[in-house]
């Protein structure tokens, strides 16, 4: 039925289908890049052994939890260089792309700042099982600490390229990245034996690079609709700054409320000790190509969403969303299906482990069931973000998490101790809510109203 559907819908919004797929194929590609980059990390720290994974993990978990301050600029970038270039704005397109990274530096730099100031009560607090090897933690999470700038700048520029149709470049600079990262880790990992500090440096060194890359791109060439001479930048406007803010501080708490219960989420099940948190990493890992799928077609939501309301069409804005959803279910099910049939073959590739086997193929059975409401909440969510409706996911956001995921996250694994299979349970619960609040939302049709 899917199939007969789509292929209906190919007949009739072609060049709906073409424009998705120009901005969604690139994205999905870069976000599998990004995501063999982590594939590739796992394996060559699994070789370091389980608690080598669980550093990296607990390492990165503060990290993960600010990216939200970050993405209060990219989302302010999406909305406004998105409608700009549906109405062919050149001026306030530029503008937008040179204020966003303007008031990245700051935010940067300042962020990098206090995680290094409070480092040690931050890891002890992340990582409080009692067979945690905070020493090695603490490698890891410094030097990958030194690449948050870079790691900064590159979520505004792939914000900003996305929404111009320009997906290929995010996609070839993680591609770049990903010989890159294998090359240094090998060196620093192995070559000169650095352990889990040189996978962090290796990483640091890989999203370097990649902002350099954005940087020639942007300001030393002439070929893209956002590149801007340096001569040309305006160091600060109010009002463009402003107007990224408006829309950004909205998705920036919503994305912190996500990040912070995600971060509450992981202590629960850093909590059951390191072989259950092993297990966690590796089915996440792997359920991580399905997710990237969905974002990359939530990339494309977002992206046509807002030129299609830049060119004065809520309509096609609307069709434009239901078609990226549509084929955001079919090919998110398709890993669903994968994931149920055989969990146990994709979870050798990780790990020969008996005990981290069972539990992460079981884990991995039980995201499959959700996959086509994680598409749904994905996509529809991103396009709600690229009207500048952020309020709305926000909420949303909220309830799935305060309401839902953490309470009944502390029951299943401190009241009925069911273990890790617990918290998977609750996680496929707060999908299915949040896509159906998405759904509701968006058809409701106030996002079409809204100004940035």
């Amino acid at each position: 039925m899917i199939k007969m559907d789509l292929r209906r819908e190919w007949r009739r919004n072609k060049k709906v289908f073409l424009a998705i797929m120009t901005i969604a194929l690139p994205a999905i590609t870069d976000l599998f890049a990004q995501t063999l980059l982590g594939f590739f990390d796992m394996l060559m720290v699994g070789r370091l052994g389980a608690e080598a994974i669980s550093s990296v993990g607990v390492g990165n978990a503060p990290i993960n939890a600010v990216l939200p301050i970050f993405f209060a600029v990219s989302i302010g970038t999406t909305a406004l260089v998105s409608r700009a270039y549906g109405s062919n704005n050149k001026k306030e397109g530029k503008n937008a792309m040179a204020q966003s990274l303007i008031l990245s530096l700051p935010i940067s730099l300042g962020i990098t700042l206090l995680l290094f100031i409070f480092k040690d009560k931050t890891l002890q607090l992340v990582g409080r099982a009692n067979d945690m090897n905070l020493q090695m933690t603490s490698e890891y999470y410094t030097t990958v600490l030194l690449g948050m700038p870079f790691l900064c700048f590159n979520v505004v520029f792939f914000a900003a390229y996305r929404s111009i149709s320009k997906a290929n470049m995010p996609m070839i600079a993680n591609i770049l990245s990903i010989f890159s990262n294998i090359l240094f880790n090998y060196l620093f990992i192995f070559v000169f034996g650095w352990g889990v500090m040189g996978a962090g440096i290796a990483t640091t060194l890989s999203r370097g690079m990649i902002t350099c890359i954005f940087i020639y791109t942007t300001f030393f060439t002439k070929r893209f609709w956002v590149s801007i001479p340096l001569r040309k930048l305006k160091l600060f406007d109010k009002n463009m700054s402003g107007r990224i803010l408006k829309v950004g501080i909205p998705a920036a708490v919503e994305q912190g409320v996500f990040r912070i219960g995600m971060l509450i989420f992981e202590m629960m099940v850093i909590s059951l000790g390191t072989m259950a948190y092993t297990s966690h990493k590796i089915a996440l890992t792997a359920e991580s190509f399905s997710f990237n799928m969905g974002f990359g077609f939530s990339v494309a939501g977002t992206a046509l969403v807002g030129q299609q309301l830049g060119k004065g069409s809520a309509k096609n804005a609307h069709r434009d969303a239901m078609a990226t959803t549509a084929l955001a279910i079919f090919m998110m099910s398709l890993f669903g299906l994968t994931f149920f049939i055989i969990p146990g073959t994709i979870i050798h590739m990780f790990t020969d482990e008996p005990e981290i086997k069972e539990m992460a193929t079981v884990a991995l059975r039980l995201v499959s069931i959700c996959q086509p409401f994680q598409a749904v909440s994905m996509v529809l969510s991103g396009c709600l973000r690229g009207a500048g409706d952020t309020k709305a996911v926000l909420w949303i956001t909220a309830i799935g998490m305060y309401i839902i995921r953490i309470p009944l996250t502390y029951f299943f694994l401190y009241k009925m101790d069911t273990g890790l299979s617990g918290a998977w349970i609750v996680m496929t619960i707060d999908l299915a809510f949040r896509s159906i609040a998405c759904y509701r939302v968006f058809k409701k049709g106030r996002w079409s109203y809204v100004s940035v």
